[in-house]
């Protein structure tokens, strides 16, 4: 019977420690992924920063790359519009 009890318990803890880890997991891949994020945001804040500071060398170019970064932005981002 107390067998029985020991190998319960140890499977249950064993079972916390499992759902405990892969919670875990979870959490660094939506943090890896928030930083992923903001870091393809701000290459395209340069980008776009880059376009509108040179616009005299390339009109045409930096109003088209400015215009497709913020329809993407619009349409990932309904927040923006």
């Amino acid at each position: 019977m107390t067998e029985a009890i020991v190998t319960v318990a140890i499977a249950a803890v064993l079972a916390v420690a499992l759902v405990l880890f892969f919670r875990s997991l979870a959490r660094e891949q939506v943090r890896a992924a928030e930083a992923e994020t903001r870091r393809i945001q701000a290459v395209l804040d340069d980008v776009k920063d880059i376009a509108w500071s040179n616009r005299d060398i390339a009109p045409d170019l930096s109003t088209i790359i400015i215009d497709t970064i913020r329809t993407s932005e619009r349409s990932y981002r309904p927040e923006l519009s």
